[in-house]
């Protein structure tokens, strides 16, 4: 999944920004639900996009399906930033050209930051 997140950076032309600008993304949270297992050599598309982002936060939706099955889903939030330094949305929007941000799924990203706090409130706090 790692490798489909670095390949939309290429084919959107943020990598190239990033390196020159000497911005990286780090992803924030990840969240992986996986359905059914995949044989071993058993071929499967992976299907990365970047369904919402909002001013501070990029989401990032990831599908490993075979014959249209779902095999695994995944969620992944980051965010853009240089050196300790966060880059709003609104100017690697601007530096890539892009008008239209997507903002789809609220609902998703908000059930999505609830599990989170809950999860980071169990582990961390004890």
């Amino acid at each position: 999944m790692e490798m489909g997140r670095v390949d939309v950076m290429v084919r959107s032309g943020f990598l190239k920004l990033a390196r020159k600008k000497k911005w990286y993304f780090p992803s924030r949270s990840i969240s992986v639900q996986f359905i059914r297992p995949l044989k071993l050599f058993h071929e499967a598309i992976l299907t990365t996009r970047v369904f919402h982002v909002d001013e501070r936060w990029i989401y990032i939706e990831q599908k490993i399906t075979r014959q249209a099955k779902d095999f695994a889903i995944c969620i992944v939030k980051g965010t853009v930033e240089k050196e300790r330094e966060r880059i709003s949305t609104a100017e690697m929007a601007k530096a890539l050209n892009i008008s239209n941000l997507p903002a789809e799924g609220k609902q998703v990203v908000e059930s999505y930051e609830t599990e989170n706090n809950l999860i980071y409130q169990r582990l961390c706090d004890q």
